[in-house]
């Protein structure tokens, strides 16, 4: 029997309920519950949802919140359903268990329309809400606008869409309609590429390689890509960083990007696909190289 979307909502709350209000065994400690504030995580797939559950259970272990994963299918029958459990954690000195709450959401067809008042139902009152948003952004989509509209804090992943998507974000965040602070932005991407700053940084770290930082002559950007394809998000980024770093210009010549150091000096990029590499438009490799005279410089950053 297909269940309506009250009725799968009210099955949920029942689990988490009896959760709470069952006795511990004997000999157990009593567990704590704890929640600071509601992450609700949106994937554009089943599968996307499923593979973000581990993620999503580590999140909770460190920040104790009501945890909401959602799974769309916009193509299948039409249908929801939904399961919640409790995330929790050893207390500190023998303490009682600290635990979160986290529902998993699938909704199917025209299901999909009425998730973000199942998630409204569903996120915990008088606290913080971040949304992950994984896909692509349109801020008139029916579930998009109404989520992030109750959020203070809004992220993507660029990767998984595109920078234009982040572009689009910011501009929407700039002119939501002020409630208090308007929401924050973050991207998923740009953390990910925090470790790629600092060993790109450490390249020029010895006193004598410092001034070779402004004398780069080439970069090869690799990435997981099939060949033949554009430059995805995360070496995007990491190009921007390093020509806001560096002070560097971009221009487009011909439809393909062109970098000037500050003294005119060129530096040319090389785009490479590798199809060994993980998540598809990720960052795989970069090598640098620099030249200043007698001194000259060649760094690669690779994935393991």
């Amino acid at each position: 029997m297909t269940l309506s979307p009250g009725q799968v909502l009210a099955r949920v709350e029942g689990e988490l309920q009896a959760f709470w209000s069952s006795p511990p065994a004997p000999g157990e400690t009593p567990k704590a519950r704890a929640c600071t504030r509601n992450l609700v995580v949106v994937a554009g797939t089943p599968e996307v949802a499923d593979r973000w559950l581990l993620t999503v259970d580590d999140v909770l272990q460190a920040i104790p919140a009501r945890a909401i994963v959602v799974g769309l299918d916009p193509d299948a029958a039409d249908g929801l359903s939904a399961s919640a459990t409790a995330v929790c954690t050893r207390g500190e000195s023998g303490g009682p268990p600290i635990c979160s709450e986290r529902v998993t959401l699938q909704a199917r067809g025209a299901a999909c329309a009425r998730v973000a008042s199942c998630v409204e139902t569903l996120c915990a009152s008088d606290v913080p809400t971040t949304l992950v948003w994984l896909g692509r952004v349109h801020a008139d989509d029916l579930l998009f606008a109404p989520l992030a509209r109750d959020a203070d804090r809004v992220v993507l992943d660029s990767a998984q869409g595109s920078l234009g998507d982040l572009a689009h974000l910011v501009r929407w965040a700039s002119k939501a309609p002020a409630r208090g602070e308007r929401p924050g932005v973050a991207d998923l991407a740009w953390t990910r590429l925090a470790p790629w700053h600092e060993l790109c940084a450490r390249m020029f770290d010895e006193p004598r390689l410092r001034e070779l930082a402004g004398r780069i002559t080439r970069i090869k950007i690799v990435q997981a890509s099939a060949a033949g394809t554009t430059l995805g998000a995360e070496g995007a980024l990491l190009l921007g960083w390093l020509a806001t770093r560096l002070s560097w210009k971009a221009t487009s010549l011909a439809g393909k990007l062109r970098l000037t150091r500050p003294d005119e000096g060129s530096v040319p990029v090389q785009l490479v696909s590798e199809a060994a590499a993980p998540a598809h438009g990720g960052l795989f490799a970069v090598e640098i190289e620099a030249n200043a005279g007698s001194i000259a410089l060649a760094g690669q950053v690779r994935r393991e």
